[in-house]
């Protein structure tokens, strides 16, 4: 009983995950997350108690996932400067999705950020996520001041994904990539 329970919640878990970066997080209902995973909302509340809970485990499981994303390319790429493209390459192999939806991670946290700050520093932690690993990237490049480098980079790449959902324009990120493939080439 325990291990269908499990899965009906890894599905809760996952309906939720596209329903907020499609719709978004205060657009998104109970009754819409029952209603992918086709269960009752008496069985969701049954997992989850609120939309606070259910955001939680939305986080959890995209910072797992980042986690594990990031292991995959310390083990695939032996040097830094190739690490920060493969994140670069991210964006272009998503750029359908961010033209039509934005970025997953930014999105959230731009309409956490305006009302429910509450919230806010839970979705941030998926930023966090990230910054440790590209300021170590940085900083095996001997590049100084890598933390200032890193959230620099973070930057470019969120409002490359910004813009181009913003004009609905793929060749603003394929843009703004090959720019920022240059930054980091000009790097020592």
């Amino acid at each position: 009983m325990k291990a269908k329970g499990e899965k009906i919640r890894e599905r809760i878990v996952e309906a939720a995950n596209q329903l907020i970066y499609k719709k978004g997080f205060n657009a998104m209902s109970f009754a819409d997350v029952a209603a992918v995973v086709a269960i009752t909302k008496g069985n969701l509340h049954y997992h989850f108690n609120n939309k606070e809970s259910l955001l939680q485990a939305v986080v959890e499981m995209r910072l797992a996932a980042i986690r594990q994303q990031l292991i995959l390319w310390d083990a695939e790429f032996s040097e830094p400067k190739q690490r920060l493209k493969r994140f670069l390459q991210m964006l272009l192999n998503e750029q359908n999705e961010l033209v039509r939806y934005g970025c997953p991670m930014g999105s959230l946290n731009m309409e956490l950020a305006k009302q429910q700050t509450d919230l806010l520093n839970i979705s941030r932690e998926l930023f966090d996520a990230y910054l440790p690993w590209l300021e170590r990237q940085f900083l095996l490049l001997k590049i100084k001041q890598s933390e200032q480098k890193a959230r620099h980079f973070l930057s470019m790449a969120q409002g490359a994904a910004l813009m181009c959902h913003v004009y609905h324009d793929q060749a603003w990120l394929l843009q703004e990539c090959v720019v920022i493939e240059q930054w980091l080439d000009s790097l020592p």
